[in-house]
């Protein structure tokens, strides 16, 4: 493989590495949101179940 192929591989890899943390982030901000508004609702005596 030459050094330009192995460049652009390389580029491919750090960029899909990215997208995936940038849709891990995306993921657990999520779960972080939902969890303080359960834990909200919990404290306003709202059960979980309904919302």
């Amino acid at each position: 493989m030459g050094n330009l192929e192995k460049e652009v591989d390389a580029m491919r890899q750090g960029l899909e590495e990215h997208g995936r943390k940038q849709a891990e982030d995306k993921w657990q901000a999520r779960v972080d949101e939902l969890r303080r508004k359960r834990e909200q609702e919990e404290a306003d005596g709202v059960p979980s179940d309904q919302h």
